[in-house]
């Protein structure tokens, strides 16, 4: 795990936050509680999925880019518009209040 890139209490439920980490744009995401991190840009267009929607589609949790609509999983970064698009999706640890991601 790396060291911590933020306070949990900075990314209350429903709300997420965008993060640095060894250069790349993290998206961080609270979804009643759980926390979820994927590569920050859209495989399509680069929107910042960070502003993006929480939607769930057919059971499946995922954020809506908010320049063309494409829709990420959040448990893995795959991509649900075109298959063979994704972003990278990270483990998240939770730990006295820091979150950390997993490599």
């Amino acid at each position: 795990m790396s060291e911590a890139i933020t306070k949990l209490e900075e990314v209350p439920p429903g709300q997420s936050k965008r993060v640095t980490v060894e250069g790349q744009e993290v998206a961080l995401f609270n979804v009643e509680g759980t926390l979820y991190a994927l590569g920050n840009r859209c495989a399509h267009r680069s929107g910042p999925l960070v502003k993006g929607k929480i939607e769930t589609v057919e059971e499946t949790l995922a954020v809506r880019c908010p320049i063309h609509g494409w829709l990420f999983e959040l448990a893995t970064g795959r991509c649900l518009t075109r298959p063979s698009a994704g972003v990278p999706s990270f483990p998240v640890l939770c730990e006295n209040g820091e979150v950390r991601l997993g490599r």
